[in-house]
């Protein structure tokens, strides 16, 4: 699913139909279907794949808006699980929660007020996502804000961003919100979480959760499964070429440097949308069972 706007275009939103198979949540064979488009600054793609339901959802404004932020570009992934409210809230509110939250300020602020206000904004809108979400679902976000000079990457779960050169090296990338990462076992713990692992199966939370950061879940308690993201910055220098945003759909089967290699690969010669579709092709057959997003923008 997506919702994306351009230039204050009216937002829409696309559906996926789907097959209902009887494999362990999975279709009897993948929706390939693709949603793809783009310009010479961006490509964005998307497959339901192997999953019974479309759980993603996407959105781009280029510019962030016509006024105070004309020379900023947004772009946002939200990755649903356990149905589809909050990631459809959520990638409808975020960017109008930042510009409301932007606005308020009347000078300039260094780079850790701005990461602090993008957090407090993400926190706020999971506070009031609970009177509008009625369903069990949770959502994982990966998010950028593009200046002239500054990259942001805004990470809440486990989908990923990635800065990278040219030449395909990684210059900058978010780090995930896992059951697996010591850091995170040691911050559940102490809110009153279980980090568990039955046969055969990820680690989880409380026997549920593949993730240990997300909006929504209302289920468990918001400091266990928190709406806290962490946010990197990287330089809109000579050596950024292009910023990757995917869910885990894609990092699943692929690592940063894979991933960079294969843009970069094609990047001289082929249209990012057309790298973008490749790339979801690749990961479906690297056996890729999840919904499958990208975004590839160019920065150089």
């Amino acid at each position: 699913m997506s919702v994306h706007n351009h230039n204050d275009k009216a937002t829409t939103a696309i559906t996926a139909t789907t097959t209902v198979g009887t494999n362990d949540g999975l279709l009897d064979k993948p929706n390939t279907k693709k949603e793809l488009f783009g310009d010479k600054l961006f490509g964005i793609g998307s497959m339901q794949g192997w999953r019974r339901t479309a759980e993603d959802f996407y959105k781009y404004l280029v510019p962030l808006d016509h006024h105070a932020f004309k020379h900023w570009n947004y772009f946002s992934i939200f990755d649903g699980h356990n149905g589809i409210d909050t990631a459809k809230n959520a990638s409808h509110l975020f960017d109008k929660y930042l510009l409301e939250c932007f606005h308020h300020v009347e000078t300039k602020i260094d780079n850790h007020d701005f990461e602090r206000m993008i957090k407090d904004t993400l926190v706020l809108l999971d506070k009031n996502l609970r009177k509008i979400v009625h369903d069990q679902s949770g959502s994982v976000c990966i998010a950028t804000l593009i200046s002239s000079k500054q990259i942001f990457l805004i990470n809440l779960g486990d989908s990923r961003g990635i800065v990278i050169s040219k030449d395909g090296h990684v210059l900058a990338a978010t780090k995930d919100h896992k059951p697996s990462v010591l850091k995170e076992q040691e911050r559940i713990r102490k809110a009153g979480g279980h980090i568990t692992q039955s046969p055969n199966d990820v680690l989880r939370v409380d026997d549920t959760y593949a993730m240990t950061r997300a909006l929504g879940d209302y289920a468990i308690d918001k400091h266990i499964i928190a709406p806290i993201p962490d946010i990197i910055h990287y330089p809109r220098d000579s050596t950024a070429a292009f910023v990757i945003l995917a869910c885990d759909g894609i990092w699943d089967v692929m690592s940063n440097e894979e991933v960079a290699k294969f843009v970069a690969h094609q990047a001289s010669n082929t249209a990012l949308d057309h790298i973008v579709s490749h790339l979801l092709d690749h990961c479906l057959q690297l056996q890729s069972t999840d919904n499958m997003t990208a975004i590839i923008i160019k920065v150089d």
